[in-house]
């Protein structure tokens, strides 16, 4: 009978022995998923939120156009639609451009639904060819899909044209770079996607 009990107090040993470091790799495997939960919900109260960011380029767009847009007398704005009762804005916003074309007023307007975006696609760079030092931004639709709707009004064919990508000109590459990280943040927070390839 003290051999039964021995054997019985070996094997319990045994499978407590072989449990343990399995409980311990679970507990050291909840502890980094809680870690990371807990930096993944700072980084998320540290960035601007949907409606701040929108704001930020709302107020800041016009001023930031490219040199030889303010030459030629072009303005341009970004707008958004903000949400009703507290409610998040909605992710489409549309880039506006004015100017003169045998002296009539010509306006372009470009619709982008920041959802169907390819975060990682959103680059700025400094564009040595046509404006010398001025910042450049672009941007391309998820899988290249021709979601960004290009209309040119006050013109004999004001068809809406499709395209998958966007430039957009900046005075500085410094607002080329600070309007990169904003519709990167806004893109993201719309749920846009990276491409397939």
């Amino acid at each position: 009978m003290a051999i039964g009990e021995d054997q019985s107090y070996d094997a319990a040993f045994l499978i407590y022995s072989y449990k343990l470091p399995c409980i311990l790799s679970g507990m050291r495997t909840l502890v980094v998923v809680l870690i990371l939960i807990g930096s993944t919900a700072v980084c998320a109260q540290n960035s601007p939120s949907l409606k701040e960011t929108f704001e930020w380029m709302h107020s800041a767009f016009p001023e930031s156009r490219s040199a030889s847009e303010s030459r030629l007398n072009e303005t341009r704005e970004l707008n958004f639609v903000d949400g009703k009762n507290g409610a998040s804005p909605s992710c489409t916003i549309t880039i506006v451009e004015h100017w003169k074309a045998d002296d009539k007023p010509v306006t372009k307007d470009t619709t982008i639904d920041l959802s169907l975006i390819d975060p990682d696609s959103i680059k700025a760079y400094v564009d040595d060819v046509l404006d010398k030092n001025s910042g450049e931004l672009t941007m391309v639709a998820t899988d290249d899909k021709k979601i960004i709707i290009e209309r040119i009004e006050n013109r004999e064919n004001d068809k809406p044209s499709l395209s998958e990508r966007i430039f957009i000109s900046f005075i500085v590459p410094d607002y080329a770079a600070r309007f990169a990280k904003a519709f990167k943040n806004a893109v993201v927070l719309c749920g846009g996607k990276r491409s397939t390839f």
